[in-house]
């Protein structure tokens, strides 16, 4: 690569590089400049997993602009919400749903702010992005034991417990709800994109009051917002017991999902009780909150707890899922039409009720539609499946990526999928093949063990089950190219390189995506 950096270019790009301070893109791009120099172009790309011409483009600002030419450059189309939208947006889930509604969705936040249901979702995967790990400590399994918001800083406290390992599967939707709320209480006093210059905030102090609200002698791990300084270092070499870490703020409202993950399902009904707190809090327009798990508090106490988050499970969502296909092949369900609870519960081997709650969360993760307390299934569009496609693309290639890099050994059920598909490309059997085709890609997601990505990732797959059944036998997308796709991904994985990986992931989505629209367009 022509060009060098001096020591002192360097060390600023190293330490943007790894601060937590730093904007992830901007971080990632420092970094990329750095193993331009150290490596060549085509070896940084490869790296970073992007292309040649990315890194290039990326050096070249650098070389022109410095430091500041690694910012995201204002861009076209459509406008980005005001900081007054995302604010409402954000602020939502501080005060109670709307009157018949058990939690927050994006249609019901949509319509309390004004904005489209688009809008909210690009938000919150801003704010929310899953798959990030925001902060380094192992929270799995604990219990929330301190909530501090304050303008001079933030803190969350954490008490690891001797409970048994979290499950690969993500948190419920209702434990969820309650810990975005207590995630997001800092903004009692702040706006979301507030800077992270650390003016006017002081460590020591988030941790004195943390200190003194906090059961002595019980080991505890705060997360502030706050850089801890020398002197917030000095102050925590004479407390043994605390152990703290520094998030950012950019990047605080990403630990929603981490730390739903990670806490202890028992705690669920105090949890709930703190979600109350919060909320009356910013009715009374308070600036400041804080909560404190007194020392004789204890898990269980709230044995039953469990059993108030309960939610529709995966094998529940999947039956009727399934239902719902079974229903359209036989011709006794049609795009736009009232989906029957009762038919699908029989077909799905449910009870009517678990079956209407299925479809309830079905309703408010937008995979089916909801109108005049009404499921119906939806028409699929172009928009809807480049959505779909872009979505599962992305999640795709982090569980790609995952599965090379990590040299996860993929299980048995994955080659026995792919033998299904061989088997449904010497009979013809095209549906069959296709089905075999998402079965073997769910079973990828659950093998590279990335529960908040390969969750969602599956819940998209039951979504294209329904728009392949409602696109009928007339979509066609090859077996054959099924197939060598297939054979692609698994080869470049057991190979552990995860850019080839990568590579073959997103050509086979490209592929997909190209016959589904070419589909769409041919019945339009």
């Amino acid at each position: 690569m022509a060009g060098q950096l001096s020591p002192g270019d360097r060390e600023i790009l190293l330490r943007t590089a790894q601060s937590r301070q730093t904007a992830q893109g901007v971080a990632i791009r420092a970094r990329l400049v750095v193993d331009c120099v150290d490596l060549g172009v085509a070896e940084a790309a490869r790296r970073a997993s992007v292309s040649r011409a990315t890194a290039a483009k990326w050096w070249r600002r650098y070389l022109i602009a410095g430091m500041g030419g690694l910012d995201d450059a204002a861009r076209s189309g459509r406008p980005s919400a005001s900081d007054d939208v995302v604010q409402r947006v954000l602020t939502c889930t501080l005060d109670e749903p709307p009157p018949g509604a058990r939690r927050w969705t994006t249609r019901t936040v949509a319509e309390a702010v004004g904005v489209s249901q688009a809008t909210v979702s690009r938000i919150r995967r801003r704010y929310f992005e899953p798959g990030v790990v925001a902060f380094g400590p192992d929270l799995s399994p604990s219990i929330i034991t301190y909530v501090d918001v304050h303008p001079l800083g933030c803190a969350l406290g954490f008490h690891e417990t001797s409970g048994s390992a979290t499950s690969l599967a993500p948190a419920p939707a209702a434990r969820v709800d309650i810990v975005e709320t207590i995630v997001c209480a800092p903004l009692l006093c702040r706006q979301p994109a507030m800077s992270d210059s650390g003016e006017g905030t002081d460590a020591t102090a988030v941790l004195r009051r943390a200190a003194e609200r906090l059961p002595s002698r019980q080991a505890v791990t705060l997360v502030v917002d706050v850089e801890l300084d020398r002197a917030a270092q000095q102050w925590l070499s004479r407390y043994p017991e605390i152990t703290a870490h520094s998030v950012s703020r950019e990047g605080w409202l990403r630990m929603v999902h981490q730390v739903a993950d990670a806490i202890e399902p028992q705690q669920f009904a105090e949890l709930r009780d703190l979600q109350r707190l919060v909320r009356r809090a910013r009715s009374e327009g308070a600036r400041e909150f804080v909560w404190s798990r007194s020392s004789d508090s204890s898990t269980s106490d709230v044995g039953t707890a469990a059993l108030a988050e309960t939610e529709p499970s995966a094998g529940d969502i999947l039956q009727v899922g399934r239902g719902i296909c079974a229903a359209i092949s036989a011709g006794a369900l049609r795009a736009g039409e009232i989906i029957p609870v009762r038919s699908i519960a029989e077909r799905s081997g449910l009870s009517s009720r678990r079956a209407a709650d299925v479809l309830a969360q079905l309703a408010d993760e937008a995979l089916i539609d909801k109108r005049a307390g009404r499921y119906r299934l939806p028409v699929p569009t172009p928009r809807d499946v480049i959505e779909t496609y872009t979505a599962r693309g992305l999640l795709g290639t982090a569980i790609a990526r995952r599965l090379a890099a990590a040299r996860i050994m993929l299980p048995p059920v994955v080659d026995a999928h792919y033998a299904e598909l061989i088997r449904c490309d010497q009979l013809g059997l095209l549906p069959e093949a296709g089905m075999a085709d998402l079965d073997l890609q769910d079973e990828l997601a659950r093998a590279a063990a990335m529960p908040r990505i390969g969750w969602m990732f599956i819940r998209l797959t039951l979504q294209l089950r329904i728009f392949v059944t409602i696109f009928g036998l007339s979509y066609r997308y090859p077996t054959d190219e099924i197939l060598a796709d297939d054979q692609r991904i698994l080869r470049e994985i057991r190979r552990h390189d995860p850019g080839t990986a990568v590579e073959a992931w997103r050509s086979k989505i490209d592929n997909c995506g190209r016959f589904m629209l070419a589909h769409l367009s041919a019945i339009a």
